[in-house]
């Protein structure tokens, strides 16, 4: 397999697992790869030119390490950063124009606002068989994963490194609910002011974790608040303050083994407190 710069992480590990490992190894912050619920986000969107920055390494020491696994590293001048026309599914080959609904939502990520109730609303206005496009500064893989489960097929053209079209196909047929919980999976719980008392009693200071998220834009505060979990204590919480209810969050955590008590104040302002359930058997 060929690799470069701008490879995503979950693209070797798909060809080699053993790469897990590997990465793993080049720097301590990395070793949070270990763990499925982080991998499972990170690894899709992180190109290797990411994580070495996240890593605090260099890219040279992925692409030796790489090298030594048997791939094969070409500079980035050599590579195309546009699809060719076979790496493009059929539905999206033969679509005309016309069924197409661009959405731009760069501007207003960078007003610090949320656009994904914009996005759903806009995708439900969307006739089974058209598309809506989302033009955006990265890869939304939970806005990916969370129209999946609506039955959306989905294909991502990178334009360049900070620009990307997200095209998703609405399916004939009728969507799930997408926050459906059932007795095995987290739940999650909203609270009155009592019932959110009472938990911050239930979990005093010493046994819970206090993040800020409220100033980094996205997707950076569901990266921050899902790195924070692998390290709770058994039995420990994790509060966070934040200016909105994380549908992307919920979502990512919907079949891991966590339940999120939701205390929503205002449309500005929301606190989350995420504990880890016991898994069944």
């Amino acid at each position: 397999m060929v690799v470069h710069a701008r490879t995503r992480i979950a693209s070797i590990i798909r060809e080699k697992p053993e790469a897990i490992n590997v990465i793993a190894g080049l720097a301590k912050p990395l070793e949070k790869l270990k763990n499925p619920l982080l991998r499972k986000l990170f690894a899709s969107r992180v190109t290797v030119a990411d994580a070495a920055a996240m890593g605090g390494c260099s890219v040279e020491a992925f692409r030796e390490a790489l090298e030594k696994m048997g791939f094969q590293w070409v500079d980035d001048q050599e590579i195309r950063i546009e699809p060719s026309l076979h790496d493009i599914p059929p539905w999206l080959k033969q679509i005309q124009e016309q069924q197409v609904v661009h959405m731009d939502v760069r501007e207003t990520l960078q007003q610090g606002k949320d656009p994904l109730q914009d996005i759903l609303k806009a995708y439900e206005k969307i006739q089974p068989g058209g598309i809506l496009c989302i033009i955006n500064t990265f890869e939304p893989v939970p806005l990916i994963q969370l129209l999946g489960k609506k039955g959306a097929e989905s294909h991502t053209i990178a334009k360049s490194q900070d620009l990307f079209y997200t095209y998703f196909l609405k399916p004939a047929s009728a969507s799930v609910d997408l926050l459906q919980t059932d007795d095995d999976t987290p739940a999650v719980i909203y609270c009155n002011q009592q019932k959110w008392e009472e938990l911050l009693q239930q979990y005093p200071e010493h046994k819970r974790r206090f993040l800020d998220v409220r100033a980094l834009e996205m997707p950076q505060p569901m990266q921050t608040i899902l790195a924070a979990l692998p390290d709770l204590k058994p039995g420990d919480a994790l509060l966070v303050q934040h200016k909105r209810v994380p549908v992307y969050l919920l979502e990512e955590l919907h079949d891991a083994h966590y339940r999120t008590y939701i205390y929503k104040i205002s449309e500005t302002e929301v606190w989350l407190l995420i504990v880890q359930i016991a898994k069944n058997g």
